[in-house]
């Protein structure tokens, strides 16, 4: 999630490419990103929401979801 929302460096590079790279538990995988529609998408907004809200304590931004493959 981008606080920045769309004003984040990264944000925008995924904007103009969503070829990714990013690492889980040490792996490094390679994907895509995409900008998530809170509009359309709003169970997977409201889920990310609600994780970020306990673990960080904010839920303000842009949900970006990482694709491996």
């Amino acid at each position: 999630m981008s606080e920045h929302r769309d004003n984040s460096h990264w944000v925008q590079n995924i904007m103009r490419n969503p070829t990714v790279s990013f690492t889980v538990n040490h792996k490094i995988f390679e994907g895509t990103a995409r900008i998530v529609d809170q509009n359309i998408e709003s169970n997977l907004s409201t889920e990310v929401s609600n994780l970020m809200d306990v673990k960080y304590g904010w839920d303000e931004g842009l949900i970006i979801e990482l694709l491996p493959g």
